[in-house]
């Protein structure tokens, strides 16, 4: 597979062509999409990164200042975050696992269209490969409200925030509604966070105002990542 490199304000990225890397590093990096506002990535935080992928959150959030734990469950990605960490000179812990709310010790994760990795999932059969990974449980993860955490595994997320009972210092996660559309359900999981943080932004306001059934049609986008910070003590 041909290997390009990309570089961004002094952030040198490894893509895999053909793949979603670059999608990636695109928008994580580029577009920088996990801060918003005054939710940002400070100095001397450290991050759990829930979905690592190819390490472009990872990068960033080293870039800023910050240190982070990696939980990837693709073998072939978290190659990929060796070879992006090592050609920015950066160091993080990687594991490779799967984050889950279930006591299930291995799953079948499901390979995104047309070699989209950024959108392998547990929980959504894309009707292309599939290989079992090792999983474990978000307590043995997310025990330390000090942390800070990014979540963005596709589908995943929605049992670990619903079942979640110690929450981190600020919260940036990603909602698919491509994998489950019910507004409910994620009206819910906004209605408990709001309970734990004095600040809970959405990137887009709409799919709240929603009424409580699927996502129509008509929404083109249909992602939402939701910034969670100041921490209710």
């Amino acid at each position: 597979m041909i290997i390009e490199e990309h570089n961004y304000k002094g952030i040198k990225f490894l893509c895999r062509k053909g793949t979603s890397d670059l999608k990636t590093f695109e928008e994580v990096v580029k577009r920088n999409v996990y801060e918003r506002g005054d939710f940002k990535i400070k100095p001397k935080e450290h991050w759990i990164d829930l979905g690592g992928n190819v390490g472009a959150f990872a990068v960033l959030a080293i870039s800023k200042g910050a240190t982070i734990d990696i939980y990837e469950p693709d073998p072939f990605n978290c190659k990929m975050i060796e070879r992006n960490l090592k050609i920015n000179n950066m160091k993080a812990v990687i594991h490779q696992k799967a984050v889950v709310a279930s006591d299930k010790k291995s799953m079948v994760m499901y390979v995104g269209n047309n070699m989209q990795v950024w959108r392998n999932s547990l929980y959504k059969d894309w009707g292309n490969e599939k290989f079992e990974v090792e999983c474990i449980h978000h307590s043995q993860v997310l025990n330390n409200s000090d942390n800070c955490v990014k979540m963005d595994i596709e589908g995943a997320e929605m049992p670990i925030l619903e079942s979640m009972k110690i929450f981190p210092n600020k919260m940036v996660f990603e909602w698919s509604f491509d994998i489950d559309a019910r507004i409910e359900r994620y009206k819910k999981i906004i209605n408990k966070i709001r309970k734990k943080y004095k600040n809970v932004k959405e990137q887009d306001k709409r799919f709240y105002n929603l009424p409580d059934y699927i996502v129509p049609n008509i929404f083109r986008v249909k992602a939402n990542n939701i910034y969670c910070y100041n921490k209710i003590t």
